[in-house]
């Protein structure tokens, strides 16, 4: 037996809803996706938000109102989630320190403009599909549809890329360096003293969802699911 680790990778709530309210088919398929999330029976809920704010996430968590819509997945699912399952509280998992000297995808994608048309071609293609996705007004749909393996596989491929870029690695690799520390970073945190009979949602950016389920998987010593998955496997 081994702690089960479900990764949830969604939209950020904030970019949908910066100048307007969800209406009540949105809440209602929320309601339905946080139902998924509880019936996991998770003991560990894990948020994209930095580690070093714990304290602060954790007054935030004592006073959450699960009838408020936040705008924010780290509170609307996390949260609400947590509460439900009884948690005491949730892990702020994320790190973002700033110890990278280049703009990282926008240094890319101008030197790409000039010499590497196809990758271009590939962000616009991402940009394509998540913009339909958006538009189902479906949390429930869209967060299935963000974690099935031909969506993040896009996300992988595009960075396998990046790394190709530019006449020398001063492009696109001190960018990857930081996105990989970011992500590993993510990955100890997440895991630091499971016992095996751990069940861990993982609330975060689709974007992470392949490298978070590539590193987590390497190690052999966890059940890593996403949540598309999980809804197919059960």
């Amino acid at each position: 037996m081994k702690p089960q680790i479900m990764i949830v990778g969604t939209q950020h709530y904030h970019e949908n809803f910066r100048n307007s309210e969800p209406d009540e088919l949105f809440l209602e398929s929320l309601n339905t996706l946080k139902d998924s999330l509880i019936n996991f029976q998770p003991t560990r809920i894990c948020i994209e938000q930095e580690a070093k704010i714990q304290e602060i996430i954790n007054d935030e968590f004592n006073s959450y109102n699960p009838d408020r819509f936040y705008k924010n997945e780290a509170y609307d699912l996390g949260f609400y989630t947590a509460k439900k399952a009884k948690l005491k509280s949730v892990i702020a998992m994320d790190w973002m320190e700033q110890d990278y000297v280049t703009n990282g995808m926008t240094d890319s994608y101008e030197w790409a403009k000039n010499y590497d048309l196809s990758f271009i071609e590939h962000i616009e293609k991402i940009q394509s599909s998540h913009a339909k996705i958006s538009k189902m007004n479906n949390p429930y749909k869209i967060t299935l549809e963000l974690n099935k393996p031909e969506s993040y596989k896009m996300d992988e491929e595009l960075y396998g890329h990046m790394m190709l870029l530019g006449e020398d690695s001063n492009i696109s690799i001190p960018w990857l360096t930081w996105w990989y520390k970011r992500n590993m970073i993510m990955v100890n945190n997440i895991t630091r003293n499971l016992v095996n009979s751990d069940k861990v949602i993982i609330i975060v950016g689709s974007g992470h969802i392949y490298i978070l389920k590539q590193l987590l998987e390497a190690s052999n010593k966890f059940d890593v699911t996403t949540f598309y998955e999980r809804i197919e496997n059960s």
